[in-house]
Order: C-alpha cells, then structure tokens, then sequence
C-alpha cells in the first residue's frame, strides 16, 4: 500500500507533464484559428478568376545579365546572330490565352509584343511557342529563338 502511495505522486506528475506537452502542442493551431482572417475564403475565387497582369520587362534585367544555365552565370562572350532586318526573338510569353513575344531590335529597345502589335514596318501577324511570324507587306519574317549551347 506503501508503494501504492508513493507511486500517485508519480502518475499524477506524468500526467501533469503529458496534459503539458498537449497544450503546447496544441497552442499554434489554437492561436491561429483565434487569429485567422474571416474573409479569406471570398476573395481566394476573385483573385483566380482575374488573369496576372505581366510585369515591366525592366523586372527582368538581372536574368539577361546572370543567365541561370549557364556556367558561371555570365552571359555568352558570343554576340548573338540577330535577323537581317536587327530583330531577334529572345523569347516567348503565354499565360492562358494571352501570348506576348519577346524581341529585341539592333539598337538594344527589347520590346513585348502581342499579335496585331507593329514592331517598325513589321506586324506580329502569329506567335508559337518556338517562333514568331512577322510580316511587311507580302513579305515574311520567321523568328526562332537562338538556343543556348550545352556541354
């Protein structure tokens, strides 16, 4: 009976302990819940709905000059080939149905163009992920994006 005795202040500590650990446990999910914004749910539908709007290709300067893929990330001591006419398509844009080009003319003005919008004398006449269709008059200007080599 002794034993037994001596053995509830030892139970009754464990389980202080144990009811402890629960409660701080227990007290991020707690906190937040008391904390958590009501409306949250509404206005997580209106922001999927409307498309993102593109940032200023000024955003993206820092990628030209330091290139992710390529060793050192330095850009290529190489000058890129650029069109005949001082264009060359460094890239293409396409977030849902809104496709926007990228090119940059031979005086180093990068512009972001959508199809119907006039680059010089040329018209974005159609724009594919892996080229872009330019056209003057009756003639044409196929653009593909110079690839980067791989070792």
């Amino acid at each position: 009976m002794i034993a037994r005795l001596a053995q509830a202040p030892r139970e009754a500590l464990l389980a202080a302990a144990a009811a402890l650990l629960a409660v701080l446990a227990l007290w991020p999910w707690a906190r937040w819940a008391l904390h958590a914004p009501d409306r949250a749910p509404e206005l997580a539908p209106a922001a999927a709905s409307a498309p993102a709007a593109l940032p200023a290709l000024e955003t993206f300067a820092e990628i030209a000059q330091r290139p992710l893929f390529t060793p050192g990330r330095r850009p290529s001591p190489t000058t890129p080939v650029a069109a005949p006419q001082g264009l060359r398509l460094e890239g293409v844009i396409v977030m849902g149905a809104e496709k926007r080009a990228i090119i940059k003319q031979a005086d180093g003005h990068t512009a972001r163009l959508g199809e119907g919008d006039t680059i010089g004398e040329w018209t974005v006449r159609r724009i594919d992920p892996d080229h872009v269709l330019l056209v003057a008059g009756d003639r044409r200007l196929d653009l593909t994006p110079r690839r980067a080599r791989t070792r």
